[in-house]
């Protein structure tokens, strides 16, 4: 009996849900390693996320009554990728086969939902070859800091015990949203383990509203940017107030974008989004965070939802070759 890829994909998922528990009103996700609230945001954005997920269903099903005809394939390694992950999603719009054979796949993906990752070393000369994100080991905060000034030539991370003014503390490892607000300098008794402390970007460009901009990366490419409002009062959350759909030139200089394909080039994200914020007293972008495991923005309409996806997965069409 055929399969659908969906149903493969949700089948091959269950290890992702193990482990999930819930305190003080919050979701607590081992992969990605994430704190979700259970608010009003978080049940609308499981509504949209079965609503793309029945849509891609209808999709696998519409595909046995077509003629058979080659598609591309991609294997993911050492990890497969869960339906909630925007390269499943953006494989699905893409029209690629999905495989567990690396050896034969067109293109392999390296899916490992973790901080620090080594696994795409094991990969042979060939198969790295035809790889995205083989090159990307190290998300830290730490490490998006020093790559950042490399590329744009100003700073991020700052020092807690010297630097003037208000920063940013949160946890060094990617993806646990719990960045709060401290005054700087701090006595050196005050320094938590394993945070970093970045410089505090002032985003409310309105006064009211912080405003992010995930910006979707396919091999330099930025096919869109996700553009999010949140409540300045949950600013390191995961809830929105309002999210959009916009194109690079709508929100970027051509020397930004220019700078961004340099520093995604260099800390080896082939697909992923990097998380940006504009201060609005130097008007300066910060990179202040790094996904190269990224999940889709469900606040989104299914309508936007599905405009951001296929515009990224043109882009990976075209890095990866149509045949």
């Amino acid at each position: 009996m055929t399969q659908f890829p969906a149903f493969a994909a949700v089948s091959r998922s269950f290890g992702y849900l193990r482990g999930m528990r819930i305190k003080d009103k919050t979701l607590h996700v081992p992969h990605p390693r994430a704190r979700v609230s259970l608010d009003q945001s978080f049940f609308k954005s499981v509504f949209s996320g079965v609503q793309l997920y029945a849509y891609f269903v209808m999709v696998s099903f519409s595909r046995l009554f077509k003629s058979a005809r080659p598609r591309q394939t991609i294997a993911f390694y050492p990890h497969s990728a869960p339906p909630w992950y925007n390269i499943w999603l953006v494989s699905q719009v893409s029209d690629l086969k999905i495989t567990s054979d690396i050896d034969a796949a067109d293109t392999i993906f390296v899916f490992e939902d973790e901080t620090y990752t080594s696994s795409a070393r094991r990969l042979t000369q060939n198969q790295r070859s035809r790889a995205l994100n083989h090159r990307i080991e190290d998300i830290s905060k730490t490490h998006v800091g020093t790559v950042f000034e490399k590329v744009f030539g100003y700073s991020l991370t700052v020092d807690p015990l010297t630097y003037q003014g208000q920063a940013v503390c949160k946890a060094d490892l990617n993806g646990t949203h719990d960045g709060k607000i401290v005054d700087c300098p701090i006595p050196a008794q005050d320094i938590e383990d394993g945070a970093i402390y970045q410089r505090f970007i002032d985003s409310a460009n309105d006064g009211v509203r912080s405003e992010d901009l995930r910006t979707a990366i396919v091999k330099g490419a930025i096919p869109a940017v996700f553009h999010k409002f949140k409540s300045l009062e949950a600013r390191f959350g995961t809830s929105y107030l309002h999210t959009d759909v916009r194109t690079a030139n709508e929100v970027f200089s051509s020397d930004e974008q220019n700078r961004i394909a340099e520093f995604c080039r260099e800390i080896g994200l082939d697909f992923g989004c990097i998380d940006i914020m504009r201060d609005m007293k130097d008007n300066r972008i910060y990179i202040v965070d790094v996904n190269k495991t990224c999940m889709p923005v469900l606040s989104l309409s299914f309508k936007e939802q599905m405009r951001g996806l296929r515009l990224m997965g043109g882009s990976l069409r075209t890095a990866i070759g149509d045949k």
